[in-house]
């Protein structure tokens, strides 16, 4: 006999559908959150932290869309709206799903999606969604039974989020108090994102920045420039403004990156491990932010990444051929028993392999190509 079951995935990132919004998948996902609402058992569906993707996001100000650093609970909620506008049809099909009495919604907060924190946005995505009492916001992690999921920033130390405090103030307003790296991104990189808006999402980025060596450069430069600045000039130019506080202990990371031309998201899994020490036998353990597809099973304790729903792509060195990363999920069975049966589940998506050089000629182009292939359309890129 079934007693729940238990659907997790993360790194959505749904963004306000311009050139830095990564998700594409609206019908994919829509469908799946449709086909769970008809379960004749309950249902817990876990969005594990990156669901939306505030972070790159733009709040839009008189007609224009800027990427500010001060992020009051106006702007989020501002935010907030684009990403419904742009992806209404999965904001739907979770107020379906949360129609059936047993049904369960939960956002766990991850790195992009910190603004979560306020309670008029969690209000806000309550009231979009139609039920207040089946959406619940968790702070880090979901547990039940033998089953916990967790985003995973908190094990990387570039974009762990200080929970102790969540707030700065700022000329008399609440601010986030977004860790350096996130802000760093807001500020500096947004608009090299809207320049080269497919290559973030090609893997590897070693490979990828071997075979696009102007892009690493441009990458190299810009964080150098900026990061010197962080130093000797913000904190001087803005000496009353908490964000430009640079954190000390970044130097050596810093170092380290730049010598190493590493840009991308370290592992977490062996921190989670020191962390969490004693991981139990018969257990499920669920990570998201590193956007990799893993099940790793050890004598019973098993730890899954289930990968993003983002579009993302693995490049092939031999050809330059860029091959979409299919979208997964993590099924989790939990008998009356207490039992555990455990699937990593694709989802079937027909796209077309790409290539690299077509992609650096024209990036929007490939970026349309690609989300006219899903049947998405981009609202906010002509």
């Amino acid at each position: 006999m079934l007693q729940k079951e238990i659907i997790i995935l993360g790194d959505v990132e749904m963004g306000a559908g311009n050139l830095t919004d990564d998700f594409i998948s609206d019908n994919a996902l829509s469908d799946l959150i449709l086909e769970l609402s008809k379960r004749p058992h309950p249902v817990d569906l876990v969005f594990n932290g990156d669901t939306f993707d505030f972070q790159k996001c733009p709040y839009q100000e008189k007609g224009s869309l800027i990427y500010p650093r001060h992020i009051t609970e106006k702007v989020s909620l501002s935010k907030l709206n684009l990403v419904y506008l742009a992806h209404k049809e999965v904001f739907l099909a979770m107020k379906e799903f949360i129609n059936i009495p047993f049904h369960r919604l939960y956002f766990t907060a991850g790195n992009h999606d910190m603004d979560l924190v306020y309670r008029k946005v969690r209000e806000k995505i309550r009231s979009l969604l139609g039920n207040k009492k089946r959406v619940r916001f968790l702070k880090l992690h979901y547990r039940f039974k033998g089953v916990y999921a967790e985003h995973g920033q908190q094990y990387d130390f570039l974009t762990r989020i200080n929970f102790r405090k969540l707030f700065l103030r700022y000329k008399g307003k609440e601010i986030l108090n977004i860790p350096f790296v996130p802000l760093a991104l807001i500020s500096q990189f947004m608009k090299m994102k809207e320049e080269h808006p497919f290559l973030e999402r090609i893997t590897p980025r070693p490979l990828l920045f071997q075979l696009h060596k102007s892009l690493m450069r441009k990458i190299t430069f810009s964080t150098t420039v900026y990061f010197l600045k962080s130093i000797f000039y913000y904190p001087l130019r803005y000496f009353f403004d908490p964000t430009h506080a640079f954190p000390k202990n970044l130097f050596q990371e810093f170092y380290h990156r730049v010598k190493e031309s590493h840009w991308d998201i370290d592992e977490v899994l062996p921190s989670f491990k020191k962390k969490k020490r004693s991981l139990k036998k018969g257990h499920i353990y669920v990570l998201g932010h590193v956007h990799k597809q893993s099940v790793e099973d050890n004598g019973g304790t098993v730890i899954i990444h289930p990968g993003c729903w983002r579009d993302e792509y693995i490049l092939d060195k031999e050809n330059k051929a860029l091959y979409p990363v299919q979208k997964k999920y993590v099924q989790i069975l939990v008998s009356e028993d207490g039992s555990l049966r455990y699937e990593l589940k694709e989802v079937s998506l027909k796209r077309s392999i790409l290539n690299l050089e077509e992609v650096k000629l024209d990036e929007k182009k490939q970026i349309l190509m690609a989300a006219e292939e899903e049947g998405f359309k981009p609202r906010l890129v002509n």
